[in-house]
């Protein structure tokens, strides 16, 4: 019971905080949402219900509380009106936010070092908070080799195996476990021959990567002398010593959206944001520092007052920040300022319009005249970039390259939108196939739009990190390769 309050009241916590910050940048209206959660909270059907369970029953309150709303969802989900429908998601949040609370302290202080984490699903943070304590990699249920928890452990050097189903009920606490994120495989109480084959493995990998290092200093360059620049994508401050360490020659994707998801908050102040671009710039430089603007929405949820049923088809990317400019403004003047000490290239994600372009060129304009009145020092002709995310964006990509100065190839998105696959979804994983003609046709579309056009062409997702693609990516003349920077040596191999 006491357990339940102190979750209850840090959820009171949360809403309340959530609420504050959405109405002051989003309006009273979208605050409504989460004013309905937190009256959920308190309501005499739910927080009685879920006391009296636990007397009742002597159980645990993540138990009590996961079959108090799961009985008042099913009630709602067969109301028949949307609205009921909608009420239903709101119980699931509450349900998810007091569950999480729970369960927060009991997962952190049960998460030892040297431990592989087994779970349905993580989030984001929950990677990054994992990672932090030293654990030696994570095995899910659920997920896509391409998801945003995917991609964050690829940058982190955590070894990853998704899509497992039913591992969890599989797996026991004190259970040694073999994960080989190379083939995807989790082995479970191995034999003694077992465990010395991957320890064999693991020594002929380590091996491997000390040879790749080897390659660190030398040009990026096919035998016939066809030159390839290499870059990085970070997400972290933290990963910036990693750029020389594997050879990167800038950074061609920095996911700013990062301080958002980690922080949980839409309110970063512009200076706040300004010092993280700033370090970063500094210590890319002499090599250019590519911010790709807030990507918000899809699988990186929004931390405001924002429900979709279809988020990868809805509000997110530029969309967001074209509609919220109080999300905007700030970053762009913080970007805008750190131009003053580096190389820096703007990268604008999900675009699907041209006029989206043309939009996000005046607000530079303007933004870039206003802080030179106040005294600041702003590069000049600061290049900026689209993602080629969506079919129509390659298909009409001369148009495109007529309005930015680079086009960045976010293979990630733009598999999932050729191929009709979710690549989060680990029912249809074996569907996603980057490597598909149809999504190779489309690279090379862009790429000779771009060439006509004289502005270079970069691709950023998964797809450079594959050794299979490489020869590919390089015959389709792609002039800059982007990937976490831990493959950089295997690529230039």
């Amino acid at each position: 019971l006491a357990r339940f309050e102190q979750a209850v009241r840090r959820a009171e916590r949360d809403l309340n905080k959530i609420i504050l910050v959405t109405r002051e940048k989003l309006g009273e209206d979208s605050a409504d949402i989460f004013e309905a959660q937190l009256l959920m909270l308190r309501d005499a059907a739910l927080y009685d219900a879920v006391r009296d369970f636990i007397r009742t029953h002597r159980c645990n309150a993540d138990y009590a509380v996961k079959v108090v709303i799961d009985k008042h969802r099913r009630q709602l989900e067969t109301g028949g009106t949307e609205y009921l429908r909608e009420r239903a998601n709101d119980l699931l949040d509450v349900q998810d936010r007091l569950i999480r609370h729970l369960r927060r302290g009991k997962i952190l202080s049960a998460i030892d070092p040297e431990t592989i984490v087994v779970a349905e699903n993580l989030t984001a943070a929950d990677v990054v908070l994992f990672s932090r304590r030293g654990i030696l990699g994570c095995a899910l249920d659920y997920g896509g080799p391409t998801s945003h928890v995917s991609i964050m452990a690829r940058a982190l050097g955590l070894p990853a195996v998704v899509s497992l189903h039913h591992v969890t009920r599989h797996v026991q606490s004190g259970d040694v476990v073999i994960l080989d994120g190379i083939h995807g495989r989790v082995i479970i109480n191995p034999t003694p021959e077992t465990l010395e084959r991957y320890r064999t493995r693991r020594e002929r990998y380590q091996t491997l990567l000390q040879a790749e290092k080897q390659l660190v200093p030398l040009p990026a360059e096919t035998l016939d002398g066809h030159r390839i620049r290499l870059y990085a994508n970070l997400e972290f401050y933290e990963e910036l010593p990693l750029l020389q360490e594997y050879g990167a020659e800038g950074v061609g994707l920095f996911r700013t959206e990062i301080l958002f998801l980690v922080r949980g908050s839409v309110e970063i102040s512009e200076d706040t944001q300004y010092d993280v671009y700033r370090k970063v710039v500094e210590e890319v430089a002499p090599g250019p520092t590519t911010f790709r603007v807030f990507d918000l929405g899809g699988d990186k949820l929004l931390p405001m007052a924002h429900r979709e049923h279809n988020p990868f088809l809805g509000w997110r990317g530029i969309r967001v920040l074209l509609d919220r400019p109080e999300l905007l403004q700030p970053q762009l003047r913080a970007i805008l300022r750190a131009s003053r000490h580096g190389p820096v290239r703007i990268l604008l994600p999900m675009v699907t319009q041209l006029e989206e372009v043309q939009a996000f060129r005046r607000q530079v304009a303007e933004m870039t005249q206003a802080l030179r009145r106040e005294g600041h020092t702003v590069a000049d002709d600061i290049p900026l970039g689209v993602m080629v995310e969506v079919p129509s964006v390659a298909l009409q990509a001369d148009l495109f390259a007529r309005a930015a100065d680079f086009f960045s190839i976010g293979t990630n998105d733009l598999t999932q939108y050729v191929l009709a696959v979710d690549r989060g979804n680990d029912m249809v994983a074996d569907l996603y196939a980057d490597l598909h003609p149809a999504v190779l046709q489309l690279i090379r579309l862009t790429v000779e739009a771009a060439h006509r056009n004289g502005i270079s062409v970069s691709l950023c997702g998964e797809l450079a990190t594959n050794p299979r693609a490489i020869p590919i990516l390089v015959g389709l003349e792609l002039d800059e390769l982007s990937a976490s920077p831990v493959y950089l040596p295997g690529i230039k191999r």
